[in-house]
């Protein structure tokens, strides 16, 4: 039982862009339809999950809302995507994308990974993702509980926070008006409070478990499975 493929994606309005995969399709292509299914649901405060009940697979992905003063009009999504056997507990999975986000911090706030092509981060990353999935294949669930750090619902209130943020930047500059009623900042203000409410409501959470540390990882190479399909 194993996670048999996994990938961290750069998002914007209109593509995801494969950073880095690392993984290996031995289910005459499953894996790889999974994995494409998966990326391509819709950016979401929370757990996104995806099926393949015929040969027993679970795809799980988390996304992180980015935020960068210096790129107020550059809105990116990081997605961390997972694709596992039907033995591996979800919560081991959760953990490994979730010290995926910890340790992807130094890179993410890079500007080759913020505006690099498909692969751009596949030479000096995919090693430790595919490091990462070997410490759950062989270690199981030793490999995930090193040290408690957060709650993902932490990430996602922070999440739902940006979305909403963006959406206002974005009514702002169709709005012609320059005043607004007190009931009309009334109305606003709770429309606010009420879709706040049903993102929190939508999204999924979990623990997340794990520290950051990746050691010193071997260079290789790991072929792409599915940046260039």
């Amino acid at each position: 039982m194993s996670i048999v493929w996994s990938g961290v994606l750069r998002g914007t309005r209109n593509q995801n862009t494969v950073i880095a995969e690392a993984g290996e399709d031995n289910y005459n292509g499953e894996v790889v339809a999974l994995a494409q299914k998966l990326i391509n649901k819709k950016q979401t405060a929370g757990w996104e999950y995806e099926k393949n009940r015929k040969v027993g697979l679970t795809g799980i992905k988390f996304h992180v809302f980015d935020h960068n003063e210096n790129e107020a009009n550059k809105e990116i999504v990081w997605s961390f995507a997972a694709v596992s056997e039907k033995k591996l507990e979800e919560d081991q999975v959760k953990s490994f994308l979730e010290k995926l986000v910890y340790i992807t911090v130094p890179w993410r706030e890079s500007q080759e990974w913020r505006e690099g092509q498909v692969l751009v981060g596949q030479e000096q990353f995919a090693p430790i993702l595919k490091q990462k999935m070997d410490q759950v294949a062989s270690q199981g669930r030793l490999a995930m509980v090193n040290e408690t750090i957060d709650t993902t619902k932490e990430i996602m209130a922070e999440n739902i926070e940006m979305a909403l943020e963006r959406h206002e930047k974005l009514e702002e500059l169709d709005q012609k008006a320059e005043d607004m009623s007190a009931m009309a900042k009334q109305f606003k203000k709770r429309a606010k409070q009420v879709k706040r409410f049903k993102m929190m409501q939508d999204a999924k959470h979990g623990l997340i478990v794990g520290t950051a540390i990746t050691g010193v990882v071997a260079v290789v190479t790991i072929p792409p499975l599915i940046a260039l399909l």
